[in-house]
């Protein structure tokens, strides 16, 4: 079982860098900007979530810990162009995840929630009066929502586990508007996200995680982040009963362009931004191991490609599952 996570804004040079949301995930890449801009994208599960995703071993309490790093080398255009000069902001978060899934019946699977709280850390590569105002505060914004397990199922003869989950991002997080980059997104948001874990043959899995994240409007704003669709991918191979190998990544697709009191062309007209929409692909290698304790570990690192209106980088990641009571 893992987190919902969260993602990130970047800016492109010309744009008005004022607040960054890494809630649940972490930003990476923000360039300066002089004037306003489009509404920063809040944050979403990009790649935290991969291994065996969709199939938890039974009903039960969860913990769950994920520690991930976000470092850029460059920024892009619309255009998939890389912006010179533009600022580069490292991430590391750590989620604290609980996962409660009950013996509780409903559409045939198993009800159950999840929280997650983030603790973010951010740094530049920028110093003396270039740098960027970080605010000190490492909350990040609550989530929390109920899901249903379905356990051990087939699918045309195969082992299928598969899980829905309806999840609100709540704006707790660390925010002051005297700081350019903030903990905090000051934006409720509404995903939910379909799970699962198929295996067509023994030893051999594959793993998605589907979001679709609605965004509303930035709490004393009139912007509103356009509609997201991301998923998370693993292939995975059981080389024994206790280590997995996987080649894993993420998507990201903003659906609609950013909206200033509901008109999804204002930032082309106003400011001459003709594509506001963020795209990101990545893939890597991961290793995952199975203790006897019962704990799961999950070593992971992803390089970003196809990137357009956002960071480009790599992503390490580093998960930890254990459920905490054994029956």
């Amino acid at each position: 079982m893992k987190p919902n996570v969260p993602d990130q804004r970047k800016f492109q040079t010309g744009r008005r860098m004022k607040t960054i949301f890494t809630g649940i995930l972490l930003l990476a890449l923000i360039p300066f900007a002089s004037y306003s801009q489009d509404p920063h994208l809040p944050p979403g599960n990009l790649g935290l979530t991969n291994l065996q995703d969709g199939n938890p071993p039974s009903p039960g309490w969860y913990y769950l810990q994920y520690v991930q790093i976000d470092q850029p080398d460059k920024e892009k255009n619309s255009h998939g162009k890389t912006i010179d000069g533009a600022l580069q902001v490292s991430s590391l978060i750590t989620l604290q995840q609980v996962v409660f899934i009950s013996k509780k019946r409903f559409l045939g699977g198993n009800l159950g929630f999840t929280t997650i709280m983030p603790l973010v850390k951010l740094s530049t590569n920028a110093s003396g009066g270039s740098a960027p105002s970080i605010n000190p505060s490492p909350l990040g914004d609550l989530v929390t929502g109920p899901l249903v397990q379905w356990f051990n199922r087939k699918l045309f003869g195969m082992d299928y586990s598969h899980r829905l989950e309806v999840d609100v991002t709540v704006p707790t997080g660390g925010y002051h508007s005297t700081y350019d980059l903030n903990p905090g997104s000051r934006v409720w948001r509404v995903f939910p996200h379909y799970t699962f874990t198929l295996s067509p043959v023994k030893n051999l899995s594959f793993s998605m995680r589907h979001h679709l994240n609605y965004y509303f409007k930035g709490i004393g704003t009139d912007d509103r982040p356009g509609i997201t669709y991301n998923f998370n991918y693993s292939a995975e191979y059981a080389v024994t009963k206790s280590i997995f190998v996987e080649a894993a990544g993420y998507y990201l697709n903003q659906l609609e362009q950013d909206a200033h009191d509901g008109d999804h062309n204002y930032f082309q007209h106003k400011y001459g931004i003709t594509d506001t929409r963020e795209r990101v692909f990545a893939y890597g290698p991961g290793v995952g191991f199975v203790f006897p304790s019962g704990l799961f570990l999950e070593i992971k690192a992803m390089k970003e490609a196809a990137v357009q209106n956002r960071s480009e980088g790599w992503r390490g990641t580093l998960a930890l599952s254990y459920k905490l009571n054994k029956n």
